[in-house]
């Protein structure tokens, strides 16, 4: 696997790079949720629905957590842009055996209170429109059974809202769950799929 290999420089460039990409593109972004600050790691699950979604979580993330920033991409596609390690990208390849390495360093990260960790369930790109997730049970199997240490769970949902200007606005939903020892991944399932259903019809999408 490839492990992320954070450096100040490219984060401090892909911060720039990101706010400038977001605000060419789209009108406001709007955060709409609470968070307390605990002082821990943070695993946070998103839906996924476009070639923005990360750009979002870095303005989240400087916005709300303030946290090192890592996220997780499938292994063939990291090697075609590797400076993505620069600012927290890590590999993983389905259905190998180093796959089990990636999980092992999924549970690392979040043992890091500077860390935030993005998880997609979906596992790929769906419509902005889909309703229902249905998780891709690894990942987060593996790490409600091997992380042994405090960790904040949140659910975000980012929607796009177009309106009569000329740039559409970014609603960037989020919501700190408490993590439980008898919490396993359909259960987190269920309360994210919740979660976006209020998301929704905060939107006023029926």
């Amino acid at each position: 696997m490839i492990r992320a290999n954070h450096s100040k420089f490219w984060v401090k460039i892909s911060k720039y790079y990101t706010k400038v990409l977001i605000g060419f593109f789209f009108g406001k972004v709007k955060y709409m949720g609470q968070y307390e600050e605990r002082g821990l790691p943070i695993l946070m699950i998103s839906n996924h629905f476009s070639f923005y979604d990360g750009f979002i979580h870095i303005l989240l993330n400087l916005e709300v957590f303030k946290r090192r920033f890592n996220f997780m991409m499938l292994e063939k596609e990291l090697k075609k842009n590797m400076i993505l390690t620069k600012i927290g990208a890590s590999s993983i390849s389905k259905g190998k055996k180093s796959s089990i390495e990636s999980l092992d360093y999924a549970v690392e990260m979040l043992q890091d209170k500077e860390n935030l960790f993005l998880f997609f369930p979906q596992g790929k790109i769906q419509s902005i429109y889909t309703r229902e997730f249905t998780f891709e049970k690894g990942l987060l199997t593996h790490i409600l059974k091997n992380a042994n240490n405090d960790y904040q769970l949140v659910y975000n949902i980012n929607l796009i809202k177009y309106g009569t200007k000329l740039k559409p606005d970014i609603y960037v939903y989020y919501k700190t769950q408490t993590i439980n020892t008898s919490m396993n991944a359909e259960d987190i399932e269920q309360e994210f799929n919740s979660f976006a259903k209020a998301c929704f019809t905060k939107q006023g999408v029926k």
